[in-house]
Parts: structure tokens; C-alpha cells; sequence
């Protein structure tokens, strides 16, 4: 029948065609990637930037449209498992978290969003900043909606019910308008804990939904590294990645890192368009 959020992929190698079979989970098929971007370059292009738009430009801006150039560059670090075969998704979506206010008691929404390959730096700048508004005055949060849609019932209801909400997602049987707003079926989710000044960590990747990358950004501050031999202070973002293997190996994986490193500290290249490498 098909999935309304992805095709399957028919031009695999035959041992890729099996992974999903025997690594059934994305828990049993994860690994990791933790890199120090060199974020001074990038701080100073944001705020010419900001000038030049008029708008202000953060270096987590400057990291989704990276990615959004990484995932149309390598789009299959774009694609997801779900039973028992590897699809190309439609479209690239990113999840993120956005708290309403920094207090601890101020809670964390999610928001998802469409991030197209034609979009410039300053549409993908404008695109977050709509929805992160939107978050923090009130007016969306279909997360917080849909968690109070399934909590009317009881709790023995939902225990009762959620094998068959597994199986739908499973097999694709969600309506397409579901899964275009539902933040678990996104190319990937992006946290930016360094805003509340914590360390990055290496999230798990949900079971529900399609979600296939997790990334998670640091606190931005100076570190000693190792250029040419001899040790410098410079100023860095940490970041730490969770991938599902299964939609490419890791050799793909390390070109389309590659890649986005080579985007966010030579941030000039951010406003070059798209282009398609493999």
C-alpha cells in the first residue's frame, strides 16, 4: 500500500535489505558522533548577518540550515526503517525543542517544521524564529494538544490501545496530514541544551515515529585543541549525534559529517544554494 511520508528504497545491497530483520529496534542499531565545532567563525558571520537581515541570527540558525544542506547533499542520511524496509522520506523535517521561558519551571515544547531545499539562510533563519514564536505566545503546540487528547481516557485504555497505535506506525496507516504535524516523524531532532548552558548528550532515538538522528548542542565556550601540533584556544560548540545505521553505512555517515562540518566553520558556504552530492 505504501506510506504517505516515504518510498522504499528498491537499489540497496542485499545485506542492507536484511538489517531491518535481524536489528529489529533502533535501540540495537545506533551509533555516535561527538565533534567540537569551531564556532568563533560562525559567531562573527551571525552577527554580520543579523546586520545585514535586520533580523538576528543565532549560531543554532546557522546549525539547521548546515543540516539542511547535509541532508540535500546526502539525502540518505534522510531515510527510515519502519517494517522491515528502508524508505526515502518525503521532504525534510526537523524537530525541535523550545522553552517557553528559561526558568526551571517553565515547561519544553516541541515544534516540527518543514525545511526545504530552496530555502535561503535567511528563510531557514525566519522559518525557526515563526515557530519558536508561535510557541512561546501560546498559539501552537500540537504536542501538549495531542498528549491531553490521549490522556482523557484511562490509563488501562491506553495500555490497551497502544500495541494497535504501534502497529499503525509500523505500517505506515497514519494519515498523511497526521504525520506532517506529529514531531516523531521528522528527519531528525535538535536540542539545544547549551541554551540553558548544559553539556550536549547522547539522546536515544525514539521507537515511535521515524525519527532517525538526534543531535544535540552544547554550551559554546573556549577549549584548548590541537591544530598543526600545537595547542590553541578556540572557541567551540559541542555536539554529539545519535544515528539509526540502518539507512546508510557509516562511511556515507562520515562524508555527509564531513560535509556539515565543512558548512558551519566555513559559514560562506551557507549562502550558496543546495546542491545534491550522492
Amino acid at each position: 500500500m505504501g506510506r504517505p511520508d516515504g518510498t522504499v528504497v528498491r537499489n540497496l545491497p542485499t545485506y542492507r535489505r536484511m538489517m531491518p530483520y535481524f536489528l529489529k529496534h533502533k535501540y540495537e542499531s545506533l551509533y555516535f558522533w561527538d565533534h567540537d565545532i569551531l564556532a568563533g567563525p560562525g559567531m562573527a558571520f551571525a552577527e554580520r548577518m543579523s546586520s545585514e537581515y535586520g533580523e538576528r541570527v543565532t549560531f543554532f540558525h546557522l546549525f539547521l540550515h548546515s543540516l539542511l544542506k547535509t541532508f540535500h547533499a546526502f539525502p540518505g542520511v534522510n531515510r527510515f526503517v519502519k517494517g522491515g524496509k528502508v524508505y526515502d522520506r518525503k521532504g525534510i523535517y526537523f524537530s525541535f525543542s523550545v522553552k517557553k521561558e528559561m526558568t526551571r519551571e517553565a515547561k519544553v515544547s516541541v515544534v516540527k517544521r518543514e525545511f526545504r531545499p530552496e530555502f535561503t539562510l535567511l528563510d531557514t533563519v525566519r522559518a525557526a524564529r515563526k515557530e519558536v514564536k508561535e510557541v512561546r505566545s501560546g498559539k501552537k503546540d500540537e504536542g501538549e494538544k495531542e498528549a491531553k487528547g490521549y490522556l482523557v481516557f484511562p490509563g488501562f485504555l491506553i495500555r490497551i490501545g497502544f500495541p494497535f497505535y504501534r502497529f499503525m506506525d509500523e505500517h505506515g496507516l497514519f494519515t498523511r496530514r497526521y504525520m506532517e504535524k506529529e514531531v516523531l516523524y521528522s528527519s531528525a531532532f535538535i536540542a539545544n541544551v547549551g541554551s540553558f548552558n548544559s553539556d550536549p548528550v547522547f539522546h536515544h532515538l525514539y521507537e515511535i515515529g521515524t525519527i532517525t538522528n538526534f543531535y544535540s548542542l552544547g554550551t559554546i565556550g573556549e577549549k584548548v585543541v590541537v591544530e598543526n601540533g600545537i595547542p590553541v584556544v578556540r572557541t567551540v560548540c559541542p555536539v554529539r549525534a545519535t544515528v539509526d545505521e540502518r539507512g546508510e553505512d557509516g562511511f556515507y555517515y562520515f562524508k555527509a559529517f564531513e560535509y556539515f562540518i565543512g558548512q558551519i566553520e566555513e559559514p560562506e558556504n551557507l549562502l550558496k544554494p543546495c546542491e545534491r552530492i550522492r
